[in-house]
């Protein structure tokens, strides 16, 4: 966004805190079905949902200004993310395709890099305060 008020990375990480929160969802309805019979666990391909945000794959709903005054996002997916169905080689008995120690495992990641992403969106808005704060001097 040249000339805005954000930068790039300002941008990045708000798409990231969406795409995780997004995840997030999923990974707790897959552990919540870990028991129902044929289902099938989903997830999303976090990297290529980035790099839809990023611009660098083309999205299929891009989001577009209908007035001047609009504020540009920066991410041109405008959509939800694409959910995938897992692959997985630990089927049970049942057809159902969660294993619940993988599920914790990337559930934990993800809500690790999601403080993580929040933290240092945190830090740019802080130093976007101070330089506020010290330019009306």
């Amino acid at each position: 966004m040249a000339g805005g008020m954000f930068d790039n990375t300002v941008n990045l990480l708000g798409s990231s805190l969406d795409l995780r929160a997004a995840r997030h969802k999923l990974l707790s309805s897959n552990i919540a079905n870990q028991e129902t019979p044929g289902y099938r666990a989903v997830d999303i391909n976090f990297e290529q949902e980035m790099q839809k945000a990023q611009g660098s794959l083309p999205s299929s709903q891009p989001m577009a200004a209908t007035d001047v005054r609009h504020i540009s996002t920066g991410s041109p997916a405008g959509g939800a993310p694409a959910v995938v169905d897992r692959v997985t080689d630990l089927e049970g008995y049942d057809q159902n395709s969660v294993g619940i120690e993988g599920e914790m495992a990337r559930l934990s990641e993800n809500t690790i890099m999601y403080r993580t992403s929040a933290q240092l969106l945190k830090y740019k808005f802080g130093l976007l305060m101070t330089a506020i704060k010290e330019g009306g001097r």
